[in-house]
């Protein structure tokens, strides 16, 4: 079991580690997959996350699997869901279901991070895009009623 500490200033210090562990995700390695990515496709859909985050990951609310804090290792990923319902998240806008360990185990957790970890980054790149480079050279041209 993951424990997260408690305390005054024990969010702001969590959520402070997990951000700066995003801006450096690009270059940091993905941490090790210990989880059953099989097992975690059924709690992917046993609780809805398609929902918000697609099918694959892509669409909706999208897991950015590059430059994510929150997807680049196990523990904090778990951290994560836990941060969420035990010391609420630094930003409790977001609409993200609370997952306390009453509601998905630690080892469900590592199930649900292995198939997560299985989406594939397909978006092109910009520049590849038709319709939005049309967008953007229209939007560059002066306005004529």
């Amino acid at each position: 079991m993951i424990r997260i500490p408690t305390g005054p200033g024990a969010t702001l210090a969590l959520a402070m580690i997990i951000g700066f562990a995003g801006m450096a995700g690009a270059q940091m390695p993905m941490g090790e997959i210990t989880g059953d990515a099989e097992a975690g496709k059924q709690l992917y859909y046993d609780h809805a996350c398609y929902a918000c985050h697609g099918y694959t990951g892509e669409t909706g609310h999208q897991m950015k699997l590059i430059g994510s804090g929150f997807l680049l290792n196990e523990q904090t990923f778990i951290i994560y869901l836990r941060l969420r319902t035990e010391l609420n998240p630094i930003l409790p806008s977001e609409a993200m279901p609370n997952y306390p360990e009453e509601s998905l185990s630690d080892e469900e957790a590592k199930d649900l991070y292995a198939y997560v970890r299985t989406f594939a980054d397909n978006a092109p790149p910009l520049q590849d895009i038709p319709t939005l480079n049309a967008i953007i050279e229209s939007a560059a041209e002066p306005y004529s009623p």
